[in-house]
């Protein structure tokens, strides 16, 4: 009965806060909660809800991926995007308490330098611009399978004088059944508020993501099937005009828009990837974003968009994630991830 109960207050809690958040949201998304600084993650299809093991560096964007074994452990990851843009995430594993595991960090967004003009267009050198967020998230097992988390972050986002900070709460739920190999989890991330602090910034609602993961072992195959759902928030994540008709210029006749809608609208809400391991010190991650491929294409131009490829590799007392995620026809973006304990590392220097 316990357990029925903390499992309903989870589930009406993310319920509440999708009720209390249904209102325009005026505030620009930013890479720090849409783009994950985790290889694995990346090259699996985007940020994990669930997952059959934990994992460190997953667990930044969904604490009930923590796990005992993290204890004392610190993940980095770093993401060389477009354009001088980069992003950098520092994640640390507390000692496993009665209640659960804690877990600390932060994630950075470096947009690069800028040029300054006065109003006579007299050049007044460069300006950096970057967003930041610093977090701290805790899970809790419920029994066997069930686990509930949640996470605060707090921020801000700069632009030479232009200020804004940031701060909100995100909570998740995840069960594992590990004899049927299966995991499915569900949570919602980047749901919080913007201030205007200096400048002309905005303030109003962040933009939010619901998301849902289904992860998919077999006792007798090597690999791992992953389908993630992102932003049910929204049913239509189409841009404007997507599905209207065309006029033909000479004849003006109307020429109808070949897509079929509901297939479409459904695509752009899924993600796929599977992992195939290589030994317990290796593994291969492949994945697929259909909303990223057709939305980012130019003059239908695709190329290899959409799709992702990574690795992971242990060494000693390291593991090693790289991972090239094209995000865009004009080139891919670089992932790189590593774990290790850094009291044990120092005690190795030492002797």
């Amino acid at each position: 009965m316990k357990h029925l109960r903390i499992q309903s207050a989870a589930a009406l809690t993310l319920f509440c806060l999708c009720l209390l958040h249904v209102q325009a949201q005026n505030v620009q998304e930013s890479l720090v909660f849409e783009i994950p600084t985790d290889a694995r993650c990346a090259a699996l299809g985007g940020t994990l809800m669930a997952d059959l093991q934990g994992d460190l560096h997953a667990a930044a964007y969904n604490p009930n991926l923590l796990d005992s074994s993290d204890a004392g452990m610190m993940a980095l990851d770093y993401v060389n995007y477009y354009s001088g843009i980069g992003l950098i995430s520092v994640n640390y594993a507390l000692q496993k308490k009665r209640k659960g595991m804690t877990q600390l960090g932060m994630r950075a967004l470096n947009y690069g330098q800028f040029d300054a003009y006065d109003a006579a267009g007299n050049s007044e050198g460069t300006f950096p611009g970057s967003d930041l967020i610093a977090f701290a998230g805790w899970s809790h097992p419920i029994d066997s399978n069930w686990t509930v988390g949640g996470q605060v972050f707090a921020g801000s986002r700069s632009l030479n004088r232009e200020v804004a900070i940031w701060a909100g709460i995100e909570g998740f739920v995840q069960a594992r059944w590990p004899g049927k190999n299966l995991a499915l989890g569900a949570g919602i991330s980047g749901f919080g508020r913007q201030w205007g602090w200096k400048g002309t910034q905005p303030s109003g609602a962040l933009p939010w993501n619901l998301q849902w993961t289904l992860a998919k072992g077999f006792d007798n195959a090597p690999f791992v099937f992953y389908v993630k759902g992102n932003h049910m928030e929204t049913w239509d994540l189409a841009p404007p005009g997507t599905y209207d008709d065309g006029i033909d210029p000479l004849t003006g006749e109307v020429i109808p828009n070949p897509k079929f809608q509901f297939g479409d609208q459904l695509l752009r809400h899924i993600a796929l990837g599977t992992q195939i391991s290589l030994g317990e010190n290796g593994s291969l991650m492949f994945g697929y974003d259909y909303r990223r491929r057709v939305e980012m294409a130019a003059s239908s131009r695709f190329g290899t968009n959409g799709f992702s490829i990574g690795g992971e590799i242990k060494v000693r007392q390291f593991r090693f994630r790289l991972t090239r995620n094209t995000y865009h026809f004009a080139g891919s973006s670089t992932h790189i991830g590593l774990t290790f304990n850094p009291r044990r590392f120092r005690a190795n220097l030492t002797n």
